[in-house]
């Protein structure tokens, strides 16, 4: 079977020659009535190409999905180990704590208390000096200038694309 590119191709080609003779006058009845038959193969062949690459794309989406699902299913798994293991820890702190215990050997382990380095606390953000602030880039809200332009407003630095084309199979 020939590939999608090359049946375009052929099509292309195909089409170039009919035009040509057409133009020509140098098109009989025989000569009309193969050139549709040759067409009808091409079309054929470019739609069984298309089916079977659709057929192709739902089984890949379907793997999609089962993997997309596996990840979730293993992120919550993931997530459950990791609340486990930061509970198992606010525990231990916990009764190392109440017991004023800083320090234990515990087997193969040894445990241990330990102060956190600095850390900052903000009370109120309004207060903090702009030296401490970080700029952030503006975020364009293109869902908003869509929308408006759509309604007829003129936004200088867009324009509203309505040419563009995709691939949609049912």
């Amino acid at each position: 079977m020939s590939k999608l590119y090359e049946l375009g191709e052929q099509y292309r080609v195909f089409n170039n020659f009919v035009d040509s003779a057409w133009d020509n006058d140098d098109l009989t009845e025989d000569d009309l009535q193969l050139y549709i038959e040759t067409l009808e193969s091409i079309e054929d062949e470019i739609s069984n190409k298309a089916e079977n690459i659709a057929k192709f794309m739902k089984n890949i989406e379907g793997d999609i999905k089962a993997l997309k699902e596996e990840e979730d299913r293993l992120a919550k798994k993931r997530k459950y180990l990791q609340n486990k293991v930061e509970g198992l820890k606010s525990y231990t702190q916990a009764v190392l704590e109440v017991n004023k215990i800083d320090k234990i050997d515990a087997g193969l382990f040894k445990v241990r208390l330990q102060k956190n380095p600095p850390s900052i606390n903000i009370v109120s953000e309004k207060a903090i000096p702009n030296t401490y602030r970080v700029p952030q880039p503006d975020k364009i809200d293109t869902k908003g200038l869509l929308a408006a332009v759509k309604q007829g407003e003129v936004v200088d630095g867009v324009e509203l694309v309505t040419d563009k084309k995709h691939l949609r199979i049912s």
